[in-house]
């Protein structure tokens, strides 16, 4: 079904059906406040039982504006490499290096305190263990309340030893609300956990957020070679400095994207695709992994100035969110508020690893959660690269035109021309190819929904079949992209106002007009369905695309398919599980990090950062992560910004080269609804491609299964990338060539080292 077919029916179908719905809204609204003036008696009662538990115990002093004084520290747990002491009137800790002498201080460094300029709450709020959000959700108009325990007139209770740690609870008395949570030791890294099912909020008080031990491993500027690791994009630092731009600025960005569900006023920045935050001062550093409660929690970065004179980093625990309560469904009109039920998770964790001298930076960081992932099974290293590297090539089937009455569609590459695309460049000697092959559905590219047969206009089925079983023939294999999460043809059963997603004001969610967000629970059948259909057409696998599955997550509160960002995840590993089972392999454009455990391959993955003004350099945090174990690409070489310094940063990054092409003429497509790419046409590429193809073949085909163990700027536009066994990789972006001793790189080149010659 076309575009403009399909805005016709659901037009017609509006309107049968709205005066239907308006009465169930009556009825359903008229039980719904019987039942709340039925509870809200008890609702009573039960809050004022708990608030009765806030009246502190005999000898429980508040907590005060200070330091936790050294001698009130005793030993909690050892191992071999670490010690923990904490101090039970504040629930402060402090963990030893028993190799180097070095302390991790939950709370200021003592040492720094003095000279702290920052005054009133928020110097209260520093010294907490604690820092929360909460607000009077009865009353739209009021506003939230950020505090600690020294103005809250806050303490501790149920300070207890545990096997490796300890368990203490946090309680906010004028907010009525306490707060579980445990310390644990383990062989080198400290865990903090809070424990949601016992959180208490017994008053008019509901908990926005919290952050739990902020100032852990926090340092002043002054004197100090450090900086902040936030994962956004690539990865970026915030170097310590004591003259800031705007130094008001902070960074608060949630893991795993933004939720359409809720409120989020920077939805077009780099995502937090990793659980992953860090800090280094001089040969002290930490990598904080959030192993528990991921999806519930934004990475909040205070660099020096912003809120106090310490540099800090720490998770932003998320309880509730900010959304647009509609109160009129014909106009805009309405209110921003919260979200009356918690978001649980049973755990949230965060594991701070104490990095040795050698490995206090952010390759050590990249080192060490590549190391968690290896050990928890999600990643495997390449056990036997081929020859050459491989390209990545994306073929464009075909997309839709809108006209004034119907719309057309546009054929971009036939399952016969595709053959001759694929024959071509391999007659140019690249042989390790991959084909991702997209917009081959019914309609082409922007269309989504039914994508079973495939379009007739380029080949159908039929032709699919035997243009993958040629590709075969020559080793080659061909995964069909695919991006389930939306909807905008109504078929596969879809029905937006029954199975699209919907966000809290009960408002169906949309990515672009007529185009509609599936509910997941919804499309996971449709996939379980089409998996065998993929397989009859050989497929080697799907990679899931645009900014869909194994990328967005969010909070679907359509009432037949209810799912949590927690629930979500779990759908859309079941689905890659499925997908592999089936057809071998699957893949994820940019992927977020809880999909990565047995893919081979991440398509685009993101090269940049956001370009906040106060970050100061862009690293490729996630490719030391990935690099032996899991193939990536960046951008498409053909559709690059800057084609020069994208290629230079491809081959510094470890990235394979990619292509996106189509046999039409490029200006045939220029009108089409989704394909606004103007370079596309294969036969304009293929010198290019043959060019650009040797040399990263030259760069990289050693190291395909090597980890990245070294990563440093010679100089400001000198990068030099190193590999087990000791290739490196310098790349030169200055207009000038670079030399130091024997070696010499071009400008806007790259040299490769195989032995010790060098800076």
């Amino acid at each position: 079904m076309t575009g403009s077919r399909l805005r016709l029916s659901f037009l017609i179908t509006g309107i049968v059906i709205v005066a239907v719905l308006a009465g169930l809204a009556l009825q359903f609204h008229t039980r719904e406040d019987a039942a709340s003036e039925g509870t809200a008696a008890a609702a009573e009662s039960d809050n004022s039982a708990a608030a009765a538990s806030f009246k502190p115990k005999a000898g429980t002093a508040p907590f005060k504006s200070e330091l936790p004084a050294d001698g009130r520290f005793r030993q909690i747990a050892e191992n071999v490499n670490l010690t923990l002491s904490a101090d039970k009137e504040t629930g402060h800790f402090r963990v030893v290096s028993k190799q180097t002498g070095k302390v991790w201080f939950s709370y200021p460094d003592p040492a720094q305190w003095p000279n702290e300029t920052i005054g009133g709450a928020w110097k209260n709020n520093l010294l907490s263990p604690v820092i929360v959000e909460y607000m009077d959700l009865s009353n739209y108009k009021s506003a939230s309340r950020t505090v600690g325990l020294v103005d809250e007139g806050g303490y501790v209770e149920d300070f207890k030893a545990t096997e490796n740690g300890f368990a203490v609870t946090f309680v906010l008395s004028k907010g009525s609300i306490k707060i579980p949570v445990e310390v644990t030791l383990k062989e080198d890294s400290v865990e903090t956990t809070i424990r949601d099912e016992q959180i208490v909020e017994a008053g008019k008080f509901s908990l926005l957020n919290a952050k739990l031990y902020p100032l852990f491993g926090g340092q002043f500027s002054q004197g100090q070679d450090g900086y902040i690791f936030v994962p956004d994009g690539s990865g970026a630092l915030i170097r310590f400095k004591t003259d800031r731009v705007l130094p008001q600025l902070t960074f608060n960005q949630p893991v795993y994207g933004y939720d359409g569900s809720f409120y989020f006023d920077q939805p077009n920045r780099q995502r937090l695709s990793i659980p992953v935050f860090g800090l280094k001062s001089g040969d002290q550093a930490f990598a904080a992994v959030i192993t528990e409660g991921a999806e519930y929690a934004n990475v909040f970065a205070a660099p020096s100035g912003s809120i106090g004179l310490s540099n800090w980093v720490t998770a932003e625990w998320q309880y509730r969110k900010r959304f647009f309560q509609s109160v009129s469904k014909s106009t805009d009109a309405g209110f921003f508020t919260y979200s009356e039920q918690r978001f649980e998770a049973p755990r949230r964790t965060v594991r701070y690893y104490l990095l040795p001298p050698d490995q206090s930076d952010y390759v050590g960081m990249a080192a060490k959660y590549r190391d968690y992932l290896t050990a928890g099974g999600a990643l495997h290293p390449i056990s036997e690269p081929k020859k050459d590297i491989p390209l990545y090539m994306d073929i464009v089937g075909g997309d839709i035109e809108q006209g004034l009455l119907f719309d057309s569609y546009l054929t971009a590459t036939t399952t016969k021309e595709a053959k001759e695309l694929v024959a071509s460049i391999y007659d140019r000697g690249v042989h390790d190819l991959v084909v991702q092959y997209s917009g081959w559905q019914q309609d082409g590219y922007s269309t989504h929904g039914g994508y079973f047969p495939a379009e007739s206009k380029l080949g159908g089925s039929k032709g699919m079949r035997a243009f993958i079983d040629y590709a075969h023939t020559l080793d080659i294999p061909v995964y069909l992209t695919a991006n389930y999460t939306i909807n905008n043809n109504g078929d596969d059963g879809f029905w937006y106002r029954r199975d699209g997603q919907r966000d809290l004001s009960g408002n169906t969610l949309s990515a672009r007009e007529d185009t509609w967000l599936v509910s997941p629970r919804f499309y996971s059948k449709v996939i379980a369905s089409d998996l065998s259909e993929y397989k009859k057409l050989g497929a080697d696998g799907i990679v899931f695309d645009g900014g869909g599955i194994g990328y967005q997550l969010n909070t679907d509160f359509n009432g037949r398919y209810a799912a949590s960002r927690a629930d979500g995840i779990g759908i859309q590993r079941d689905i890659f599980k499925q997908a592999k089972e089936t057809l071998g392999s699957v893949s994820a454009v940019n992927a977020n990090a809880y999909v990565w455990e047995g893919l081979k391959h991440i398509p685009r993955l993101a090269d940049s950062y956001s370009f906040d003004v106060f970050v100061d350099e862009v690293v490729p945090f996630t490719q030391i992560v990935l690099h032996g174990a899991v193939t990536y690409t960046s951008e498409w070489a053909n559709v690059r910004q800057e084609s020069r310094t994208e290629f230079l940063r491809g081959i510094e990054y470890g990235a394979y080269p990619t292509y996106v092409f189509a046999a039409a003429p490029s200006d045939k497509l220029r009108h089409a609804y989704s394909i606004w790419y103007y370079s596309l046409n294969y036969r304009d590429w293929l010198d290019s491609l043959s060019e650009e193809y040797a040399r990263a073949n030259e760069a990289l085909r050693d190291v395909q299964d090597k980890r990245i163990i070294g990563h440093r700027s010679i100089s400001e536009d000198v990068k030099e990338t190193t590999y087990e066994g000791g290739q490196r990789v310098i790349v030169n972006y200055g207009a000038s060539a670079y030399a130091q001793g024997e070696l010499r790189v071009p400008a806007q080149d790259f040299a490769v080292v195989k032995g010790g010659l060098g800076p």
